[in-house]
């Protein structure tokens, strides 16, 4: 009996032993399988950031250029727009400087002559401003802009001095 308890352990200890290697390689087995399907969707999920990451990019850059059209049309716009408007003033003006240069003719005053020339080389300033707007880059629209309306301003000031109804201080004659 003494053999058979005996007999019986080393079965059981062998049995035990042996079942230990088969649950190990179905334990290796089952974290390679894990591995496997963990780095199969590692990878999936890696492959669909990319693509969102790629479409996002598309995104971005097409709404840049869509917002680089639109303010360059505006840009332009308001170039011409502003251009016009200035150049509208000039003719105003010039119309303006040949009656003023005629009635200072008649009235032969060195003074009045004077500011007419005066008024005329101001005007012929804010021309040559205007004539800038044409080479004015995004990046140096806004003082291009900004000396142009100045140089206008100042002519536009100096033909306004000049009208018979004008009151000194820049005042214009009419009631106050």
């Amino acid at each position: 009996m003494r053999a058979m308890s005996s007999a019986a352990a080393v079965l059981v200890v062998a049995f035990t032993l042996a079942c230990g290697d088969r649950d190990r390689d179905d334990t290796a087995s089952r974290i390679d399988n894990a591995a496997e399907e963990t780095n199969d969707a590692v990878q999936e999920g890696a492959s669909d950031v990319a693509d969102a990451g790629r479409d996002a990019t598309d995104d971005v850059e097409d709404a840049a250029n869509d917002v680089g059209d639109d303010l360059g049309e505006y840009s332009y716009d308001e170039r011409d727009e502003f251009r016009r408007d200035l150049r509208a003033g000039l003719d105003r003006m010039d119309a303006e400087l040949k009656e003023l240069e005629t009635q200072a003719e008649g009235d032969a005053g060195e003074a009045r002559t004077n500011a007419v020339a005066a008024a005329r080389d101001a005007r012929s300033a804010a021309a040559k401003s205007l004539d800038r707007l044409s080479g004015a880059t995004a990046a140096n629209w806004d003082e291009v802009k900004r000396e142009t309306k100045a140089a206008f301003d100042a002519a536009e000031r100096q033909v306004r001095a000049l009208r018979p109804d004008a009151k000194p201080m820049g005042g214009t004659g009419g009631p106050s």
